[in-house]
């Protein structure tokens, strides 16, 4: 009896002592709104001639770690044959290593946020470390800014490398000697570097493997950077896609009455041509249609275009060229197959109920249209009265794609209008029955219509303008307008005007080279946003 009350009493000391070392956030109170401070560290900041093989830090309390192999940045980087071992004591965080330091070398440790208190996960504040294995401790530095070349907004997260100059292995196949990430307002801040010279890019690394991959974004400059001290000049690197893969068929997605093609980037231009007898190449043209911001192709079935072989080539934004051969067969509904009624092949945009004399209305069609050359498309009738024939150009165009017909109108109707379109002149590539109805409209005194314009003072004789939506999106471009500019009748909203200047008139904007060599082609990008209003034309002159 006296032995298992002995045993009983032990276990619940046991348990008493355990439940006491237990490391957990206290019970009630006040929160803890303290973050750790690291106190002291072995061997000491700015220490000289250090040969431990072990690197710890002491915190003003219990810490743990958050994402260490995310948030630690050590540099100069260690080799693979050296990696460290962690050890987490209550109130320190200690680094192991197999092997010693490399020798007279200046190391930089930053935990960045990677070490938080236990009751609240507030990252500690000094944890970063420096010291060298030699006799003087480096103080080198670089610092800038990465941006994007398109948006001229900051990088967030940008890995920015520097190699040193005799390094052959370079960003494609080996890792930088020093290395650090950009800060939310994409700055970077490299210190305690050995003076000489360097190779810096940046990376927008994916795979977060620490080298330039096919398909990424890379800041570079063509010349490597000195580093003497720490009174350097911010060092701006510009994120590029110096993209030389082609553009790749990713899903097929065919029904009846069309095949959707998607790809894996946006297409400049596509072509089908038939590898068998028929059908002609201007019917295979007038059967395609590029959608999605060129992302997606879509085949119709027309009375000339139908099942069998096809070479498709695609050609990106960069000139990248690719090809594929398609087997085409548009399937057969089953006679079991439920009947559902098919979508309209036409809208009006915004259903207009009134219009001003002097305006436009614009069709929208499902599929691709022919125009019957020569002919009028249309009639225009003005309060019932007088009718005029509708003609392209002068009363309307039809979009590059032939699915937008903008019908343009000065009228001295009074009361109403009505645009009567042709069935005979107007028709779909599918063969399909377009059921025109009759637009009336009312006459309005509001003028809705909108416009942004201006001149263009500049040297440059190849660039494109381009309209850009608020999430600097292309809405349309302009190929080297002369002395002035004119975007008309966009929808309200707000919008930037962005130019990409073709320097050596290849007919091409080079974003990047992928050699790594030549910088980018000039962008400008107008940094004030335009805000386009119903009934106002908004200028806004150019000077690049």
């Amino acid at each position: 009896m006296f032995v298992r009350a002995e045993l009983l009493a032990l276990l619940a000391l046991v348990a008493l002592l355990e439940s006491c070392a237990a490391v957990a956030p206290p019970l009630g109170g006040p929160r803890d709104r303290t973050p750790p401070r690291r106190i002291s560290s072995s061997p000491d900041s700015a220490a000289r001639n250090v040969s431990q093989k072990f690197v710890r830090l002491n915190f003003s309390e219990p810490v743990v770690t958050k994402e260490l192999s995310k948030n630690l940045l050590i540099t100069p980087q260690l080799p693979p044959d050296n990696p460290y071992k962690l050890r987490e004591d209550r109130n320190s965080i200690t680094l192991l290593f197999d092997k010693p330091l490399d020798p007279n070398t200046t190391y930089s440790f930053n935990f960045r946020e990677g070490v938080v208190d236990i009751t609240e996960g507030l990252p500690a504040r000094n944890a970063y470390l420096n010291f060298s294995t030699g006799a003087v401790l480096d103080s080198g530095k670089v610092s800038g800014v990465v941006t994007d070349v398109l948006t001229a907004k900051p990088v967030t997260g940008a890995s920015v490398g520097l190699y040193r100059e005799t390094d052959t292995v370079g960003v494609k196949r080996g890792r930088p000697y020093y290395t650090v990430l950009t800060d939310k307002d994409g700055k970077f801040n490299l210190s305690f570097l050995k003076d000489g010279q360097y190779k810096i890019y940046a990376l927008a690394d994916k795979n977060n493997n620490g080298r330039y991959d096919a398909g990424e974004k890379i800041a570079y400059l063509p010349a490597p950077i000195t580093i003497a001290g720490s009174t350097g000049t911010p060092v701006p690197l510009v994120l590029t896609y110096p993209d030389r893969r082609p553009p790749l068929l990713t899903t097929r997605t065919p029904s009846p009455t069309q095949l959707r093609l998607s790809f894996n980037e946006g297409l400049r231009a596509a072509t089908l041509v038939t590898l068998g007898t028929s059908p002609a190449p201007a019917a295979l043209a007038e059967a395609m249609l590029l959608a999605d911001r060129g992302r997606s192709l879509v085949l119709f079935k027309t009375p000339e275009v139908g099942d069998g072989r096809y070479l498709l080539t695609m050609t990106d934004s960069t000139g990248n060229v690719g090809h594929d051969t398609l087997q085409v067969k548009f399937p057969v509904p089953p006679a079991t197959a439920k009947k559902t009624a098919n979508p309209p092949l036409y809208s009006v945009e915004g259903n207009p109920r009134a219009v001003f004399p002097e305006g436009q209305v614009k069709f929208l069609f499902a599929v691709p249209v022919r125009i019957a050359a020569g002919s009028p498309f249309g009639t225009l009738v003005e309060d019932s009265v007088k009718r005029r024939p509708l003609r392209l150009p002068a009363d309307g165009a039809l979009s590059p794609d032939r699915t937008e017909l903008t019908v343009r109108f000065n009228t001295k109707a009074r009361k109403r209008l009505e645009i009567l379109l042709d069935s005979a002149a107007i028709t779909v590539v599918t063969g399909q029955a377009l059921r025109l109805r009759p637009l009336r409209l009312g006459i309005s005194e509001q003028d809705i219509s909108t416009s942004l314009s201006g001149t263009i003072t500049t040297k440059e004789k190849h660039f494109e303008l381009q309209l850009l939506n608020d999430k600097l999106q292309v809405v349309t471009s302009l190929f080297s307008p002369k002395g002035s500019y004119l975007f008309a009748d966009i929808p309200p909203g707000i919008y930037y005007l962005r130019v990409l200047i073709d320097s050596d008139g290849d007919g091409q904007w080079r974003n990047g080279d992928p050699n790594l060599l030549l910088p980018h082609e000039p962008v400008y990008l107008n940094p004030k946003p335009q805000q386009v209003r119903a009934g106002f034309d908004i200028v806004e002159p150019l000077s690049f």
